[in-house]
């Protein structure tokens, strides 16, 4: 009976035109949307029209999502939604509902969704895409030992002038013809968190530590995460989102990692406990002699590795870059830095962290740097521990929750002026830092980036060696400008490759 069902379906379709065949697909696709789509009450938050089979609003939106979203928020307001294929997803706009949603209800929106493609590239490891216990205990555990080490502290400071000194040598040594600062930004800035994670240092052209930098690049930059979204694009044949590609790199990444712990699990001294993967170890030993239910073990650790790498390498790296051009573009917020720092500090030592008070102009510059760029336009995907009612809709547990940060740092309402670049925003009448809660460019509640202090000092102390050591411009042939460079869209907000010139200052 089930076959003659089938077969019969299967008669009826070839004999049908093309026209006739895609009008009952369309009809089937429509009664389908119509009598099985779930209904909320509460409603869902609202969203664009022409929604798509397969596709959802992915026709809608661009590679910029900065655009889309902005359109859609004062289309629809603060919460409305989108479909990312057949993803639910629901975007958050304007600080005071992100504040709502991360702040106030935080525990509500504290977990991560299930991500096809991702959990595949990262074995489900670490604890940043993680929920529950995992997520808690690792992230209790990154930030104790992270404050023990010094993240944010003069302690740590020693690491960091030891590698400014070596990234102003290497710029030094292009005499004035332009160069692009990327790779030397991005070796220093690695070895710093190397540092900390297992206490690695490299050069900067130590090939097997560039070929890690570049597999993290590509997979940040990658297309594939929109088989997160559609997992049937995985399969396409040729491999055309670079899926494979990515799983691949990140193979390496988890054969380079695990090689780290295997020398730190050989080399094991309880008593000499000086970077993160040591310390890991020993809470894991710990945790096993008292019999204690636990979430650490060695998979995790190289999960963690990976994801401390990328959080203090990658988005402080991008940073940097911005600011460069940010000081070629506005060179007399750069001149205005330099009088500050050789007045105050002068020219014979670098600016330390103990100088923060007096550099209150520099912090302004680099908090101005985070905003107006936006380095992170989302803080990538959560997720609702349940069902919820939030702002008079219902958000489904396993809706995708996208925080669009781009809307609280350039909302008018808040900052009056947000189109233009302005470091004063963050001072007061007697120039000291003024601290403005609406600055969450490291984002707000329980998924907070744990690397901010880091960044913070290292922005501080690369920018103020920077301006110290060298006049910054364009090079004679073409103008570097934030319109000109702007941007490259992954994980974090890159600008294009551009070159410039470093005078050194006499």
């Amino acid at each position: 009976m089930a076959f003659q069902f089938f077969y019969g379906i299967f008669t009826y379709f070839t004999q049908l035109s093309v026209t006739s065949f895609i009008l009952v697909i369309t009809v089937c696709i429509l009664l389908h949307y119509i009598f099985f789509s779930k209904r909320y009450d509460p409603p869902l938050p609202p969203s664009p029209n022409f929604k798509l089979p397969l596709i959802g609003h992915l026709h809608l939106l661009e590679h910029d999502m900065r655009k889309p979203f902005r359109k859609y928020r004062k289309q629809l307001g603060d919460v409305f939604t989108l479909y990312f294929g057949g993803r639910l997803t629901i975007v958050i706009s304007g600080y005071e509902t992100l504040r709502e949603a991360f702040l106030t209800n935080g525990e509500l929106f504290s977990d991560r969704p299930s991500l096809y493609i991702t959990n595949i590239a990262t074995r489900n490891r670490g604890f940043i895409l993680a929920s529950g216990e995992r997520w808690r205990e690792h992230r209790r555990f990154a930030l104790g030992t992270l404050k023990d080490f010094g993240m944010g502290k003069s302690k740590l400071e020693g690491k960091i002038h030891e590698e400014i000194q070596s990234f102003l040598s290497e710029i030094e040594a292009h005499k004035g013809d332009p160069f692009d600062p990327k790779d030397i930004i991005s070796t220093h800035i690695a070895n710093i968190i190397c540092f900390i994670l297992f206490k690695g240092q490299f050069k900067h052209d130590d090939q097997r530590f560039l070929g890690m930098i570049r597999l993290f690049d590509e997979n940040m930059e990658s297309a594939a995460g929109l088989a997160n979204l559609m997992p049937w694009l995985a399969e396409f044949p040729g491999d055309p989102l670079k899926c494979k590609k990515m799983i691949s790199n990140a193979d390496k990444i988890f054969e380079y990692s695990d090689d780290i712990i295997d020398e730190h699990v050989r080399e094991y001294d309880e008593n000499e406990i000086d970077d993160l993967t040591s310390a890991y170890i020993k809470e894991m030993k710990r945790k096993e002699a008292n019999g204690e239910t636990t979430t650490m073990c060695f998979e995790e650790l190289s999960g963690m590795i990976g994801e401390l790498f990328i959080a203090g390498s990658h988005t402080t790296t991008a940073a940097l870059r911005w600011a460069i051009v940010c000081l070629v573009q506005f060179p007399e917020m750069q001149e205005k830095m330099y009088e500050i720092i050789s007045s105050r500090i002068g020219n014979e030592r670098l600016p330390s962290a103990m100088d923060k008070t007096s550099l209150g102009y520099l912090e302004a510059f680099y908090l101005e740097v985070l905003r107006y760029c936006t380095i992170a336009i989302s803080s990538g995907v959560h997720a609702t521990t349940r069902d919820l009612t939030f702002k008079g809709f219902t958000i489904p547990k396993h809706a995708l929750i996208m925080p669009d940060l781009y809307s609280a740092l350039h909302d008018p309402d808040t900052w009056h002026d947000p189109e233009n670049f302005r470091p004063e925003r963050f001072l007061d009448d007697n120039g000291n830092i003024r601290k403005r809660e609406e600055m969450i460019a490291f984002f707000l509640g329980k998924r907070n980036c744990v690397g901010e202090s880091l960044a913070r000092m290292e922005l501080l102390l690369f920018v103020g060696a920077l301006v110290q050591r060298f006049r910054l411009e364009s090079p004679a042939d073409e103008t570097i400008s934030l319109e000109r460079v702007d941007g490259v869209f992954g994980f974090v907000h890159m600008p294009k490759p551009y070159k410039i010139v470093a005078t050194l200052r006499v």
